[in-house]
């Protein structure tokens, strides 16, 4: 019995390794012209994929800011570009003879020999006919092959037996924005090579005035983690690919799912004859929130403040309508052009004096000064620490045993005058002490509150967070709680009294950006925290991220604070009594602050050990320059140390730190009961001048002259 099993099972074997024998010669002997004939197809009639036109960004009334236009693309395939032709060329000679182009008993290599001598002619006539000069057009190809190689091996290092990618099998754009006129010329001349196209394109220009290309932001090619990570990665014709440009930066990024257009689809047999084709289809729209002609006319205002400011370096403003949150300006100076990026991208970021790549408005986070003291307040009255008609006295300092630290503003500047002194000898209720911008009132409020408690009011209004852009620039700020300082802080890492003292007037380590600091004014006046929004789609939905649940606040602790902000600005004496409007149906409360800030680094002093002990000196403004200094030397020096060297504004050890200039209010109507929620036209803004100083002297009167702009060219915008 086990006999005849074993006998059927050895036929069984025989049977079946006999069709297996038969098939493998039937593919690799009897068809084998028809599968190298398809290997051939595959890789000499590559799908050609179109650019997609991506959307337009236009500001709040439609007016175009920055959109594609059409232009050509010269592709090449990427066995010419890499200089690695010989099986791509060979396939390419076979195919020829096939299609009896080529006589089918010429010897392939005689064909092959032909067809390399065309592709060195290719890059010969391309320089002719675009006056490209050879070296970027080799440049470029370089650029593709290193980032192909990049996308190649970051594939491999996730599947090591992928043996090729698609890219490699493609054609490359070796030359984009085209116009017509070249297109036809390298269209006539050159595309009877099988291996180079020219085919529709687009091309990214920017309408906007300068003041608006930080929040537009810029393109830059996609990068294998950013096309590994794409959401639309299954989407053949919308997924990034390599030689996609994508969002990087501002809007560009934040709106890149809706910007981004699909990508078309050419299939064409061996005589070019079109098999499929699938048109690209652009994207769509984004609308920004921003009038782009209130935003010029801020940068304008501002970059006049700048300038005639003591130390001009850089500043910002912001303005939001402070019922939707919405952003009507949002302004960083110095600003650049499109053009300035892309001819003097190197010495723009080498500017550490001016900064002019920085985003302010959203990407500086400053200590916000005295403008923080609303907070402060808001969180006493909340806690019950401080009643509204509760006095606190001025004395000039707030320890009695050391009247060197932690005095008021009026008694440095006025030595020994307090403001019990100058009109307040029963001491100073709530409202006083905003339109004073009292010291020690705000001091005894923090002392009383401590750290946690004053943190947690920070947090609900909005520092410490981002505030709903979506913008990859936008920066947390600092709330410096127990635990921020036990990070970040390793040599102090314990709350100490004086933190918190420093904290309830907007020094020490807290800092804001210009944006939170516009919509905590914007929360005061409206009574509730709420995220803002930059950008909508066509059909108005909101882009960016969800929306942050809003903080509502107490609207009787609110009346207080709207009172004393009114005083501020409207009361002669008020800190901000320069930036009383020039109007009569229309008012301004706000709040200075003059916070003192660490002057910039321009450069530093870095110091290399070489093993043998020997130390050389390097002044660079930044670790990688410095490090540029032993680029070719093998094996560099390490880096031990650093120190600064020079300093904007110029700034010694034991020198009085400069101050930022700064100005938070909103607006509204002049009929609006004093204390009142404002309502109409209510527009939070907030200035700040880098190292300008006083707050209520230079930053106060950009506020004045910007509530003015947007209140009396409404009509026309609003």
């Amino acid at each position: 019995m086990f006999e005849r099993r074993l006998r059927w099972f050895i036929v069984l074997m025989v049977v079946l390794t006999g069709v297996i024998v038969a098939r493998l010669v039937e593919i690799q002997v009897v068809r084998a012209a028809d599968y190298q004939g398809l290997a051939d197809r595959q890789l000499t009639r590559p799908i050609q994929y179109l650019r997609a036109p991506r959307g337009a960004i236009r500001d709040r009334n439609g007016a175009l800011l920055i959109s594609d236009v059409p232009t050509y693309d010269v592709n090449v395939h990427y066995a010419v570009l890499s200089g690695e032709d010989s099986r791509y060329l060979e396939a390419l000679a076979r195919e020829l003879r096939r299609s009896d182009i080529a006589p089918k008993d010429r010897p392939l290599a005689e064909s092959v020999a032909e067809l390399r001598t065309r592709v060195a002619g290719m890059w010969r006539k391309l320089v002719e006919l675009t006056g490209v000069p050879e070296d970027s057009l080799r440049a470029r190809a370089a650029s593709i092959v290193r980032r192909t190689q990049a996308m190649r091996d970051f594939i491999r290092s996730r599947s090591p037996n992928v043996p090729s990618i698609r890219e490699e099998a493609l054609l490359h754009p070796l030359i984009d924005n085209v116009d017509d006129r070249t297109a036809v010329g390298v269209r006539l001349a050159l595309e009877g090579d099988p291996w180079l196209r020219v085919v529709p394109s687009s091309h990214r220009v920017a309408r906007a005035p300068d003041a608006l290309m930080h929040v537009l932001g810029r393109l830059g090619a996609a990068s294998p983690e950013q096309i590994e990570a794409d959401s639309l990665a299954a989407d053949e014709l919308r997924a990034l690919a390599r030689d996609d440009l994508c969002g990087v930066s501002g809007v560009e990024r934040l709106a890149e799912l809706t910007l981004r257009g699909t990508r078309g689809r050419v299939v064409e047999d061996f005589d070019r004859h079109t098999i499929e084709h699938t048109p690209p289809q652009p994207g769509r729209d984004v609308y920004l929130t921003i009038d782009a002609q209130i935003q010029s006319r801020v940068y304008e205002l501002l970059a006049e403040a700048v300038e005639n400011s003591e130390h001009p370096a850089g500043g910002a403003a912001v303005v939001l309508d402070a019922e939707t949150r919405e952003i009507i300006a949002l302004v960083s100076y110095p600003a650049y052009s499109q053009e300035q990026l892309e001819r003097e991208g190197d010495r723009l970021a080498a500017d550490t004096r001016r900064t002019p790549l920085r985003c302010r408005a959203v990407s500086n986070a400053y200590p916000p000064g005295s403008t923080c003291k609303v907070i402060t307040l808001y969180g006493g009255l909340a806690e019950g620490v401080v009643g509204e008609h509760a006095r606190i006295h001025c004395t000039g300092h707030f320890l009695p045993n050391d009247q060197g630290k932690f005095r008021c503003w009026i008694y440095n500047q006025y030595p020994g005058v307090t403001h019990d002194m100058r009109g307040y000898p029963d001491g100073l209720d709530a409202s006083d002490a905003l339109r004073n911008s009292c010291n020690i009132y705000f001091y005894t409020v923090g002392d009383r509150l401590g750290l946690e408690r004053l943190c947690r009011w920070f947090n609900a209004l909005g520092l410490g967070r981002t505030q709903g852009t979506g913008l990859i620039e936008e920066t947390d700020g600092i709330v410096p709680t127990a635990e921020w300082l036990a990070a970040a802080r390793p040599g102090s890492p314990q709350p100490q009294a004086a933190d918190v003292w420093n904290y309830s007037i907007g020094q020490g380590e807290v800092c804001a950006t210009p944006l939170q600091a516009a919509n905590v004014i914007a929360s005061l006046a409206e009574g509730e925290w709420r995220p803002v929004c930059l950008a909508r789609d066509g059909s108005g939905r909101r882009v960016g991220p969800p929306e942050a649940p809003a903080v509502p606040l107490d609207e009787r602790h609110l009346r207080v604070l709207r009172e004393g902000l009114w005083r501020v600005v409207n009361e002669r004496g008020g800190t901000a009594y320069a930036a009383k409007l020039d109007m009569d149906d229309y008012e301004l409360c706000g709040k200075t602050g003059s916070a003192q800030a660490v002057p910039l680094v321009l450069n530093r002093r870095y110091f290399f050990e070489w093993p043998g002990g020997r130390r050389e000196t390097v002044l660079a403004t930044s670790e990688e320059e410095a490090a540029l200094r032993f680029a070719d030397v093998s094996p560099p020096p390490r880096l031990v140390g650093w120190r600064a060297q020079d300093r904007f504004p110029a700034w010694q050890e034991g020198d009085k730190l400069p101050a930022h200039a700064w100005f938070t209010g909103y607006t509204q109507p002049a009929r609006t009961p004093r204390g009142a929620r404002p309502r109409g036209s209510v527009y939070a803004i907030s200035v700040i001048i880098e190292f300008g100083g006083s707050g209520g002297n230079v930053a106060g009167p950009v506020a004045k002259r910007i509530a003015e702009l947007l209140l009396q060219a409404e009509p026309e915008w609003g």
